[in-house]
């Protein structure tokens, strides 16, 4: 890893001091770039954390999982480039993919399903990461009224979920749904009524519109079928000595994604054939 080091860091660094990218090459971002970006932001922050000021494209290239030309390519699109032989900036590096992810602003989530997924998501929306709950909703009697956190969010029921966000300011921009199955479909149903365009989706059961509404589905239990099969194939393909085990315990497995011509691909841009 690079050799500057500081004293670990919570929160990104202040981007005020770098110019914006420009709009025309941030629409222009592919789906797959942006899913590694924020999958670079992460290991950016684990970096700095262990006082990491400057990394390799290699060595980010090796955290992240991919390969160092894909690395390059994506952070082109950030217009950030990496001095020769040295690497780049940590700090700078975050603060421009911050930048284009939009997380150098805090962003108001509600959560649908305080069990114990819920509580584990919201735990990972905490300091630096950009995001605030600002309510939480259960179908569990015992759960209304009480808070996890001093300060934070009181639950209120799921049938509350529509008046409560129409209140909260600034308004709710993401939605997430970590509810049992069978209310799934109806807090869905309450955030789109309240204005909600953004859904994260973590239960199994597929959820649609025909509003202008952007679902992201992360199927738990699909994506251990998959590192199931791959651990499969890989054992009966190399004897076990020759494998290569990750040991990256803060880089999670390449979410799937279905693209608009039905083929499916994951997070990382690379297509997978499912039967």
């Amino acid at each position: 890893m690079g050799a500057d080091r500081s004293k670990p860091g919570d929160a990104d660094p202040p981007a005020s001091a770098l110019p914006p990218p420009a709009p025309a090459v941030a629409t222009a971002i592919p789906a797959p770039t942006v899913a590694r970006l924020a999958t670079y932001l992460h290991v950016l922050r684990s970096f700095s954390q262990r006082g990491i000021l400057v990394a390799s494209s290699g060595e980010l290239a090796t955290a992240a999982g991919v390969n160092p030309a894909i690395l390059r390519k994506d952070l082109s699109y950030v217009a950030a480039n990496g001095v020769r032989g040295v690497g780049y900036d940590v700090g700078r590096l975050t603060a421009r993919i911050s930048m284009t992810l939009h997380t150098d602003s805090i962003h108001t989530v509600a959560l649908a399903g305080a069990g114990q997924l819920g509580r584990a998501l919201l735990a990972h929306t905490g300091f630096g990461r950009g995001f605030r709950v600002a309510a939480m909703f259960d179908a569990d009697p015992a759960l209304a009224g009480t808070s996890f956190e001093v300060g934070g969010p009181t639950i209120a029921p799921l049938t509350e979920i529509a008046s409560v966000c129409a209140q909260v300011e600034p308004a709710v921009e993401i939605g997430v749904v970590a509810t049992a199955d069978e209310a799934a479909r109806s807090a869905f149903e309450a955030f789109v009524t309240a204005g909600v365009r953004q859904v994260l989706n973590v239960t199994p059961v597929a959820l649609t519109t025909e509003a202008d509404v952007v679902v992201r589905q992360v199927d738990l239990a699909l994506e251990l079928q998959v590192l199931t099969f791959q651990a499969s194939r890989a054992t009966t393909q190399a004897p076990r000595n020759e494998l290569k085990i990750s040991s990256r315990s803060d880089i999670g497995a390449p979410r799937e994604v279905k693209a608009a011509d039905g083929r499916r691909g994951n997070a990382m841009g690379e297509e997978t054939v499912t039967a």
